[in-house]
């Protein structure tokens, strides 16, 4: 005798995000990945005050020379249909501002910083990373604040190659951001 199959749980889309996300669950993350609606838990105060301070000082640089916008969470990412994230830091150039709305940015930036932490390390270097790279992100920054280092990923359109391990005394220097270090 045969055991019935399960029905195949249709992946969510981009469109259902929208739907099962509304603005009034403030308080409340969620990333979709793959066609999973994934909950984010509470980022610590380290990893806040880090990105904190990455936001202002890369503001503070690239306002100066007008070269695009950084935005941080909670900013959505529509990078494909069944994929919305919320990276910890984001960088559009001035001249691809048309993928951004009031909402979030539709399509890939060229630039996304992901903090790394127990909870997320595996999601974002096995989950979010591959579909960063092959949606266009020009560079990926994962940062692990135990280790104190910052990995620079590399992209060509397809794929993105670990480029350079920076530790704590490093100058960081960025691609997607000319000039900004």
């Amino acid at each position: 005798m045969t055991q019935p199959r399960a029905k195949p749980q249709a992946k969510l889309t981009g469109a259902d995000y929208l739907r099962l996300t509304p603005p009034s669950h403030r308080g409340v993350r969620y990333q979709l990945i793959e066609g999973e609606l994934v909950e984010i838990a509470g980022a610590s105060r380290a990893h806040q005050t880090f990105i904190a301070e990455l936001y202002f000082s890369v503001r503070s640089q690239i306002g100066v020379g007008g070269i695009g916008e950084a935005l941080m969470p909670p900013f959505d990412v529509y990078i494909d249909e069944h994929n919305t994230f919320q990276p910890d830091l984001l960088f559009v150039p001035t001249e691809r501002q048309h993928i951004l709305n009031e909402r979030g940015a539709i399509g890939a930036p060229d630039l996304v910083v992901e903090v790394l932490s127990e909870s997320t390390r595996q999601r974002d270097l096995n989950a979010k990373l591959p579909v960063y790279a092959r949606n266009g992100v020009r560079e990926m920054l994962a940062v692990d604040l135990a280790a104190e280092t910052i990995t620079k990923y590399v992209g060509d359109g397809q794929s993105l190659t670990l480029a350079t391990v920076y530790g704590a005394d490093d100058v960081l220097t960025s691609e997607a951001m000319p000039g900004v270090a």
